[in-house]
């Protein structure tokens, strides 16, 4: 049996085709061969749309690793260090940024945050998890992510400044920054998933495209970068196949998977 990890954006999923049939087709063939498919991604449950968890995953590594879900179940979860976490959420409701609470089950979103509403409706994600009443205080203790978005590019910096107790990940383009538990990767919630079923790091396969997949490739025995993934994946890669618009995952589950192994 083989594991094999997949992200979603820029990896099986594009905005402009969704999820190509193909891949859905591979990757349930490759599962009646006996081997585990898993979500490696760094969206929170509430953030994966109905089209991915239709094709019916054997688990997830979610939140960058910070949520580990197979079998139904719950097998690992790192909350944010609360009294930071706090301390961070002041400052940046003093600077008027916008921002997003993630938990195991749940995506805590004020009604006040036009920007972050518009981009996640565009990312493909359950809008129907998305909560504007809730408690902060009791949200914080079991919060497992936060998303922030500032204003513009300048503003990172005054950011960066207060995120030494975290692992975080940078986007300029969309204006948003990813918090994480300093402690949490891809590649730990692949090392969780793999002693979960007694496997071996070189029966492990993944996909991926971005900075966030770095841990990932890393980790794996067998790491694969999409022909649009940033140059920094490319030089992890073992393999690399075609891009996300050219069914990349489908052609390369084909080549690797022709067979029960």
């Amino acid at each position: 049996m083989k594991a094999i990890f997949f992200d979603i954006d820029g990896t099986i999923y594009h905005p402009e085709i969704g999820i190509s049939q193909n891949t859905i087709d591979e990757i349930h063939r490759v599962q009646k061969l006996g081997h585990k498919c898993f979500i490696a991604s760094g969206r929170p449950t509430g953030f994966i749309s109905k089209e991915v968890k239709s094709i019916g995953f054997d688990g997830y590594v979610l939140a960058n690793g910070a949520h580990i879900v197979t079998e139904g179940k719950t097998i690992d979860s790192l909350t944010l260090p609360y009294d930071e976490t706090k301390k961070l959420i002041e400052y940046v409701e003093s600077q008027g940024y916008e921002y997003i609470l993630l938990t195991t089950d749940r995506c805590y979103l004020k009604k006040e945050s036009p920007h972050m509403y518009e981009f996640y409706a565009w990312c493909n994600i359950d809008m129907d998890s998305l909560c504007n009443d809730y408690d902060l205080d009791e949200v914080l203790k079991k919060t497992i992510k936060l998303e922030i978005r500032y204003n513009k590019k300048e503003d990172s910096v005054g950011l960066i400044e207060r995120l030494g107790a975290f692992f975080y990940e940078k986007h300029d383009d969309s204006l948003n920054i990813e918090v994480s538990n300093i402690d949490t990767s891809k590649g730990h919630g692949i090392e969780t998933m793999l002693n979960y079923y007694g496997l071996d790091v070189d029966d492990s396969y993944c996909f991926g495209d971005g900075a966030n997949d770095l841990e990932m490739f890393k980790t794996v025995g067998h790491p694969i970068a999409m022909k649009n993934a940033i140059p920094m994946i490319y030089h992890h890669a073992s393999i690399i196949c075609e891009d996300v618009l050219h069914d990349g995952v489908a052609k390369e589950l084909k080549r690797l998977f022709l067979t029960s192994v």
